[in-house]
């Protein structure tokens, strides 16, 4: 069975809550075991024991949050060659989304040519501020990390 890392960067839960409801797609399939992780936790794990990456934060001050760009770089030199690496994002007004996505893409695309970039990315709502997440997310989510799922193969 093939293993993915779900890391995620969260300030007020919907980015986690997001990561769960993807991982929770990915194991659905009974192709891959998910292991979800906050940015924190990014320096303590392995990489290498995993076939498929996805990275994921909200968008903050009109960009990717800073939690998100440094498990970016840790998990670049962590080692994400011949992997398949993919991105998803919280935000909050339409004029933003897919700007944290689009970081992540371009990041591993240009420092880790070889790795198998999984496009396109998930960009999902956030309803105010803090949230919640927009009612339509969830479903959307657990589609997304089908998707990776069945992107991994067998």
């Amino acid at each position: 069975m093939k293993k993915v890392l779900v890391v995620f960067d969260s300030s007020y839960g919907n980015t986690e809550k997001l990561a769960r409801e993807i991982a929770a797609g990915i194991t659905d399939t009974g192709k891959a075991d998910c292991t979800v992780i906050g940015v924190s936790e990014v320096s303590s794990h392995d990489f290498t024991a995993f076939d498929g990456v996805l990275l994921g934060g909200p968008i903050h001050m009109f960009r990717a949050a800073r939690g998100l760009r440094g498990a970016v770089t840790n998990a670049i030199n962590a080692g994400l060659a011949g992997k398949l690496v993919g991105a998803f994002e919280t935000y909050q007004s339409p004029g933003h989304a897919g700007r944290a996505v689009k970081y992540v893409e371009e990041e591993i695309a240009e420092k880790v040519p070889n790795a198998r970039l999984f496009t396109p990315g998930l960009a999902s709502l956030v309803d105010g501020r803090k949230g919640p997440l927009n009612a339509a997310e969830p479903a959307k989510a657990r589609e997304f990390g089908q998707r990776f799922a069945a992107e991994l193969g067998d």
